[in-house]
């Protein structure tokens, strides 16, 4: 890799985040910031996954994780229970707020991506969307390959 990959990856990091939006404190004009976000679509697409799971999924730090996590429950929208099998372990899952709140947030993500792809056509979309999956292609089979 050359210092010109470098540099354009960094390039297109900082204009798509600033393109999404997620550098605000809030996500989506939400209550929640894009890492609690994730949080709750990890809990609500597999209800009884374990924080393991999550850290493994979203590649976050435990403890940033474990202050997320009392974070959510202290505002009544995850519930841990002890897994059955193993005392040590917890399974995680959303109550009936933390459902709906997510729902919220998942509209709101779909309003967000209609509104920054109005302005193409559908080949352009296409295109995007194409280009979008090749580049999550490559760079999963890279992670696979390296770890």
């Amino acid at each position: 890799m050359t210092q010109r990959h470098i540099n354009e990856v960094r390039a297109f990091n900082r204009f798509y985040t600033v393109f999404i939006g997620v550098l605000n404190r809030s996500y989506l004009n939400t209550r929640y910031s894009l890492p609690e976000s994730r949080v709750l679509h990890a809990t609500y697409s597999k209800p009884g996954l374990t924080p393991s799971e999550i850290i493994g999924m979203l590649n976050i730090d435990k403890s940033y994780l474990s202050r997320i996590l009392i974070n959510l429950e202290k505002r009544k929208l995850l519930t841990r229970k002890q897994a059955a099998g193993d005392r040590r372990a917890v399974n995680l899952y959303l109550t009936a707020l933390g459902n709906r709140e997510f729902e919220k947030i998942d509209t709101a993500a779909n309003q967000l991506v209609k509104k920054l792809m109005a302005s193409l056509d559908d080949k352009d979309c296409d295109t995007v969307v194409k280009s979008m999956m090749q580049i999550r292609e490559i760079l999963s089979g890279s992670k696979e390959k390296a770890g």
